[in-house]
């Protein structure tokens, strides 16, 4: 019995545990879902509030973010244990993922600091969504996120040319593009995968 596999094998079994990654990924639409909705509220809340006087009108922000970050670590870690196999593409998101984060810790800080404004933090951000989605999207081959990501740039480099405070409205149709559309299109790809 011979027990190496053929070339046809290890291309099927490469196949499958591409799909099995997909499919995951189709679960991590939530992520999608999520941190759109939330960057989405706070971004259209901070803009009405600039209107209204409030002292604090970036408040919003550091709230739904605070709040998405326990959602979204209690949701990861359900979803890490029931992840029996961990595949290259699994490590791969991981990676690209927490890189995100950490540039836009750096980012965010830096605004903070007034090292930025916030103004050409939000651009910042709006480029660093599009690289998150555009990279996730040629990894797992979704054109949705390819196109959200591409949009992304497309809405920094018109950011630039703006009035500042409507940056926010620009981060928020950007989070539209980039996360919700392909967050729900990836999660009607999960459905419609399991039924079949």
């Amino acid at each position: 019995m011979e027990n190496e596999m053929n070339e046809k094998e290890s291309l099927v079994l490469i196949q499958e545990m591409i799909e099995n990654s997909k499919a995951r990924l189709g679960e991590s639409s939530f992520f999608f879902l999520l941190w759109g909705w939330l960057v989405l509220f706070a971004s259209l809340i901070h803009f009405v509030l600039l209107y209204t006087g409030f002292r604090y009108p970036y408040l919003p922000w550091p709230v739904m973010m605070f709040s998405g970050g326990i959602i979204a670590g209690i949701a990861g870690y359900r979803m890490k244990k029931r992840t029996r196999v961990k595949t290259y593409l699994d490590t791969t998101m991981k990676y690209l993922w927490l890189s995100f984060g950490i540039t836009l810790f750096f980012i965010i800080f830096g605004a903070a600091m007034g090292k930025i404004s916030w103004e050409m933090s939000n651009i910042m951000i709006i480029a660093l969504y599009g690289l998150g989605t555009f990279a996730t999207g040629g990894i797992i081959k979704f054109k949705p996120l390819i196109i959200g990501g591409i949009a992304s740039w497309i809405i920094a480099g018109i950011s630039l040319f703006i009035a500042p405070q409507y940056t926010l409205l620009s981060i928020a149709l950007s989070i539209v593009i980039a996360y919700l559309i392909p967050g729900y299109l990836l999660k009607s790809k999960e459905k419609s995968q399991n039924h079949v």
